[in-house]
């Protein structure tokens, strides 16, 4: 009826004033002007299928671009052709419903109507969720920008789901979901599959908004993935609605934050009072009340198998160590898949863990959901740059350290070749590849690091590096106790075996453990004014705070530790920064001389290699499974065919 159409055409008036009134263009947008200098590679008919309504931007062309506000409310006069059409398609829609599928255009994922304006229009007007449409994909060439590669990871995803609506704002979350959901994302699902994926989504979605979700800055596909992550698909399909509501009530603070709100705390004051109380009444303040404060650890493999775990059990041995009778601590290692992380989890729990440090990356999403089922318990991850705020991390700024270790690299190398080591490609760790570089550079700017990764499929790095004539070399930290071999730290190598270890850093794990006890027991955790807003917190101390630092072999003279001592004495008291004056990358300048430097954030997040790497960062397909899995789940992506050029060292 006319009546109806009216009432539509008031709230297509009134967005029209809104926007008009905000300097915005008051009608749809076409698509044909917005690809008009596009570069689009191909046109793929996808066929019929049901679209999300809210998911419809504008028109194909121009024709119809006028007839309705942006929100596609008809905004013609009633007593047009225009009306008379829309009311008697609303009449039909309200008997039959709307029976014959539009024509659309999918760009970016977006649609834009070719043909079916007034459909979509009335079936936003009776508050249908979605439509039929029949979709032709316009397919743009890749620019390299965060939305060109989240939408072409979206279409790798649709060639496996098959539906659309779930739209996330950072990269490689498509592949973290179908990780959780443990289905492929390189073959198509079956069907029953799909349906139940896209039904549990379109639950969950209506109930997320429900509640408010629609008001905040995190998208609905985020708050979905993050959802499954700590409660699972079966939370979702064989639950009510009231105990959805309240799993997410568990967890809205996560929602609250925006997907790059987080926060590096860069040293540990922060965590102390004014007053350090002392280790005998630390236990009288207003923090922890008990007599014994019981901490677990839990490790990826074994303290005999891997030097990571090692360094962690030393700092688990120095808290034993420094806090007495004070402290109880518990271990469990090889804990090499979130099953057995779950498992660890929860004995720690039942054995009454006050505190739990889990110290791997792969462990951050069952930490997360052990904190959202025991949120007793104070429990905090080995990583940075992650972006939840249910728990913290920790990690210390090896970068520091690593710039000693490469001017030391160059000053004792014949030649200009140092060779670097790495696993694969992280948070924080192109900063320490970086640094190394440039202090190398500090002291002969002629050197070359011959960068390797271990974790890279069908390679090896030492075979690499013997071709290449490469003597001296940087590799692992350090070495589990158990294992005989020399290649860690700064070492020099003769006919491929270890002549000399020149030098090594080291993680002070006990050191950082003993900042965030200290913290906890005297009450300093919750007080600190970190904890008012909604930022994910990751502690990131560095020299300054004790938790990094070089060890030297004996076997160096006075002038290369003289040489070291000042270097850490620049660091230590702020005066010498890497990442401080012209920095230049292998495709150019980076940073000018007069520009600040670069932020804790600018670091971590590095994806770029400076001029004087020969090397690349490879895409994540091109290293092994525990490798993708370990930049999968930090969030660090490499996209498909963004290699760098390989650098030189004649530029």
């Amino acid at each position: 009826m006319i009546e109806d159409y009216s009432k539509a055409k008031r709230r297509g008036d009134a967005q029209y004033r809104k926007d008009v009134t905000g300097g915005r263009y008051p009608y749809l947008t076409a698509l044909d002007d917005m690809i008009a200098s596009a570069d689009i590679v191909a046109e793929n008919r996808l066929g019929v299928m049901e679209i999300p309504i809210s998911a419809i931007s504008g028109t194909k062309t121009r024709g119809r671009q006028e007839a309705f506000a942006t929100n596609f409310m008809p905004i013609l006069d009633l007593n047009t052709e225009f009306a008379m059409k829309w009311s008697s398609l609303y009449d039909a829609a309200m008997n039959e419903g709307i029976r014959d599928a539009i024509l659309v255009y999918e760009y970016m994922g977006r649609f834009y109507v070719q043909e079916g304006n007034k459909r979509v229009s009335v079936s936003k007007f009776i508050g249908s969720d979605s439509i039929m449409a029949d979709v032709i994909r316009f397919m743009p060439d890749r620019t390299g920008s965060k939305e060109d590669n989240i939408y072409h990871e979206f279409v790798e995803f649709f060639k496996a789901a098959g539906f659309y609506g779930i739209r996330f704002s950072e990269e490689g979350q498509y592949q973290k979901l179908c990780d959780v959901l443990k289905l492929p994302m390189s073959k198509p699902w079956d069907v029953e599959v799909r349906k139940s994926v896209k039904a549990a989504f379109s639950r969950f979605s209506k109930i997320f908004i429900k509640k408010g979700g629609d008001r905040l800055e995190m998208k609905t596909g985020d708050a979905f993935l993050l959802y499954l992550t700590v409660f699972g698909l079966y939370n979702i399909q064989d639950v009510s609605n009231a105990q959805i509501e309240k799993n997410l009530d568990q967890i809205w603070q996560e929602f609250l934050k925006e997907s790059d709100d987080i926060s590096l705390v860069k040293e540990p004051e922060l965590l102390e009072k004014q007053e350090k109380p002392n280790i005998f009444n630390i236990f009288t303040s207003k923090g922890f009340r008990g007599d014994v404060l019981k901490a677990a650890f839990i490790y990826e493999k074994s303290t005999e198998s891997s030097s990571w775990a090692y360094g962690h059990e030393l700092g688990r041995a120095y808290l034993s160590e420094k806090f007495g009778e004070h402290i109880e601590t518990m271990v469990y290692d090889d804990c090499g898949t979130p099953e057995l992380v779950h498992e660890a989890l929860e004995k720690a729990a039942e054995a009454g863990a006050h505190v739990i440090f889990t110290t791997s990356g792969m462990m951050i999403d069952e930490s997360v959901k052990a904190r959202v089922e025991h949120p007793e318990i104070y429990i905090l991850n080995c990583s940075v740059n992650t972006n939840y705020n249910t728990i913290r991390t920790y990690y210390s700024r090896m970068y520091e350290a690593k710039f000693i270790m490469g001017a030391l690299a160059a000053s004792l190398t014949d030649g200009h070749d140092i060779g670097y080591v790495e696993l694969c490609p992280q948070y924080g760790t192109l900063a320490n590849v970086n640094a190394f570089a440039i202090g190398a550079q500090l002291i002969n700017p002629y050197s070359r690091i011959h960068l390797k990764w271990m974790e890279l499929k069908d390679s090896d790095w030492r075979e690499e590096l013997r071709r290449e004539n490469i003597i001296t070399i940087s590799g692992p930290e350090l070495t589990p106790p158990k294992v005989s071999g020399k290649e860690y730290g700064v070492y020099m190598v003769s006919d491929g075996d270890v002549v000399s270890n020149i030098a090594m850093p080291i993680f002070d794990w006990g050191r950082f453990y003993e900042i965030i006890i200290d913290s906890i027991l005297s009450g300093t955790w919750d007080n600190s004014t970190l904890t008012k807003d909604h930022k994910a917190l990751n502690f990131w101390f560095g020299m300054k705070s004790g938790v990094v630092d070089v060890i030297l072999s004996r076997e160096l003279g006075y002038a290369s530790r003289k040489m070291t001592e000042a270097l850490k004495k620049g660091i230590v008291e702020e005066m010498l920064n890497p990442f401080d004056g012209e920095l230049r990358s292998q495709e150019g300048i980076i940073k000018k001389e007069t520009d600040p430097r670069l932020s804790g954030e600018e670091i971590v997040n590095m994806r770029w290699l400076n001029d004087n790497i020969i090397g690349t960062i490879p895409p994540i397909e091109a290293f092994n499974d525990r490798a993708q899995y370990l930049m999968r789940i930090s969030g660090f992506m490499t996209n498909k065919g963004d290699v760098s050029d390989e650098g030189s060292s004649d530029r």
